[in-house]
């Protein structure tokens, strides 16, 4: 299906708004001597344009049109848009149906634009969303029936790998040989379950990165997904293999099939410095004695999204004395709790008994509390004792099952061959190094 409307109606010229929304919930309503058939009406920051599509009385076919024309905004759902506009839940819930098998409407976007077709009572007769010049989706009414459907402008799809060394920080110098920015935040991603970029990332150390870009009439538009990422340290070094298997499960796995994925993020949130580690005798700056700290300080601005370290349920938000505002979270199993301390506020939707996943952002990172600057107050436990977070060897996530393994090392072994076709050959110990990967 082609999508001429929108952009036809992006020509209009008129200032002059010809129909609105709420009158035409009025059946009959007058039309004078000079009567126009009016099919395009945009609403956008306030002003409005329409476009002409009939200007013969006689042709009048008492069925005025308005095209109402949105687009969505942060923190803004389908309906808040459309019933903010001026639309019937009747009208929303049209859209819905037709959606149904089509387009989840939860993953409406911010800067997604909507277009709806309205008759003279006010129900839908067209809808289209345009999530981008290369997606659209649109419900067509014909009689009762809803007819929705997904137009989509096949992306030329290419894959790029790169190899090279540490400089001075890993995200220079992978940005330095042009990894586009989202394919580093990939790559450190995936291997962030054993290595704290942050911290443990030296001059001399070297990665490797192999990543799917997109591209729209010969310009580059997304980002996909990592296949391949490799890191090499001192003493050892990680990998991680895109694989899917026939199950539809996915993920990241290293060269013997075991999960890059951990039951807990190493750390939850960016940050610049540890300002305080875990301890059983600290001497507390502001109440000027020593006592446990069973967590870890993270020093990061006012702000700092703060991360699930893993899937669970909330278990408590709100204020806790000297912790200031604070969330605990109980994961899957219920033997591994972690608390987050000191934040300024909570993300939207965060409260107990909310089911969160792992790198969910779940509040910001502040100074309430007995606090002397912000900090995130990260603390952990495991079948109800303190365990250090920082070195604490938590378990594995589900590995390629066992019945997939060939396939999974025929793809692995396939990609690594892509790997050494497109970029320089490593230095032999490092293979030999790569192939003992666990």
């Amino acid at each position: 299906m082609n999508y001429p409307s929108p952009r036809k109606y992006r020509k209009g010229t008129s200032k002059t708004p010809i129909c609105n929304i709420r009158a035409l919930k009025i059946p009959g309503f007058f039309v004078g001597a000079a009567v126009i058939l009016v099919s395009g009406l945009y609403l956008i920051g306030g002003e409005a344009s329409a476009t002409i599509v009939n200007e013969h009385p006689e042709k009048y076919s008492f069925n005025p049109v308005c095209r109402w024309c949105g687009k969505i905004k942060r923190d803004e759902s389908l309906y808040i848009a459309l019933t903010n506009a001026g639309m019937s839940p009747r009208v929303v819930y049209d859209i819905n149906l037709g959606l149904e098998n089509v387009f989840d409407v939860r993953k409406v976007m911010p800067g997604d634009l909507v277009f709806v077709d309205l008759d003279s009572l006010g129900n839908m007769f067209r809808f289209e969303l345009e999530r981008s010049p290369w997606e659209h989706y649109s419900v067509v009414r014909h009689g009762d029936t809803l007819l929705g459907s997904k137009d989509t402008i096949p992306l030329t799809y290419v894959l790029r790998a790169v190899k090279g060394e540490v400089d001075n920080t890993l995200w220079e110098s992978m940005a330095g040989l042009g990894v586009p920015a989202e394919a580093i935040l990939k790559f450190t991603d995936i291997l962030s379950y054993d290595v704290d970029f942050l911290t443990e990332t030296r001059p001399g150390q070297k990665f490797a990165i192999m990543y799917e870009e997109y591209y729209f009439n010969g310009e580059q538009i997304d980002v996909g997904r990592v296949m391949a990422a490799h890191f090499w340290m001192s003493d050892t070094n990680y990998a991680g293999i895109y694989y899917m298997d026939p199950e539809s499960t996915a993920g990241y796995y290293t060269l013997k099939g075991k999960n890059t994925k951990k039951a807990l993020l190493r750390t939850p949130l960016v940050y610049r410095r540890i300002s305080s580690f875990f301890s059983h005798r600290r001497f507390h700056p502001i109440l000027k004695i020593y006592r446990p700290h069973l967590g870890v300080d993270y020093a990061a601005p006012i702000g700092t999204p703060v991360s699930a370290s893993g899937d669970g349920t909330v278990i408590y938000a709100g204020w806790k004395g000297g912790y200031g505002k604070f969330i605990e979270i109980k994961h899957t199993g219920g033997k591994i709790h972690t608390m987050y301390g000191h934040l300024s506020r909570f993300a939207s939707g965060i409260r107990k008994g909310v089911k969160v996943r792992q790198g969910q952002v779940i509040g910001y990172v502040g100074s309430t509390g007995l606090s002397t600057g912000p900090h995130l107050d990260y603390r952990v436990t495991v079948n109800g004792s303190f365990v250090n977070p920082l070195k604490y060897a938590f378990p594995d996530g589900p590995p390629v099952k066992s019945k997939y393994m060939a396939d999974f090392g025929s793809k692995a072994k396939s990609y690594l061959t892509l790997l050494d076709m497109l970029t320089p050959p490593v230095k032999p110990a490092e293979k030999e190094q790569m192939a003992a990967n666990e």
